[in-house]
């Protein structure tokens, strides 16, 4: 049993299926080897996050989990594929790698929009800025010998990956380890079957 006075760091997000991992373990694998200060995301902790939370009280958990509950139930499942790597801010400036996600649907974006608009009257603050689906593959460290990396993502920016059917969020718990952050689910969202 949670502690009433705990707080854990939490954020919302999509699974992804061992299909679509596999692949980024491939990715990961190729980009890894062309150098750069990075530091790489394990293949089965990436997910699509859909909100980051941080720190929560245990006793807000509750109401979070009530307040989401509604959202998800409503929501139909929807198409994603991966599709290129970039960088945020840019691939010259990079200090996010990822992997990107079509969603012809735009459903993932108005769920993100949607859970902005839930969450804010329990204190969680709008996110500033737009909502882009992406996979973080790693974080850069610093800028030392990143640029055969960067030519090589300019390669990888129109790589194609495997679709998958979005159809359930997950509430994760975030601890942060030496070795990298650890997840843990606190519930599963199912979306609508209808």
């Amino acid at each position: 049993m949670l502690s009433q006075t705990r707080e854990v760091r939490a954020f919302i997000a999509i699974e992804l299926p061992e299909g679509v991992k596999f692949f980024l373990k491939e990715l990961l694998a190729q980009l890894r080897s062309f150098g750069g200060s990075v530091r790489w995301t394990r293949p089965e902790s990436i997910h699509l996050t859909l909100k980051f939370l941080g720190n929560v009280n245990n006793k807000l958990l509750t109401d979070l989990q009530a307040a989401l509950t509604p959202v998800f139930t409503k929501q139909k499942p929807f198409l994603l594929t991966v599709s290129g790597v970039g960088a945020f801010p840019s691939l010259n400036k990079a200090r996010v790698i990822w992997a990107g996600l079509e969603d012809p649907s735009g459903l993932s974006v108005a769920l993100a929009a949607e859970l902005e608009d839930t969450l804010e009257p329990l204190g969680f603050q709008k996110e500033k800025r737009s909502f882009t689906p992406h996979l973080t593959l790693g974080r850069v460290k610093s800028g030392i010998g990143s640029s055969e990396l960067v030519g090589v993502m300019r390669q990888m920016s129109a790589i194609s990956g495997p679709a998958f059917l979005a159809d359930h969020a997950v509430l994760f718990e975030s601890v942060l380890k030496p070795s990298g952050a650890e997840y843990s689910s606190l519930r599963r969202f199912d979306f609508s079957s209808a």
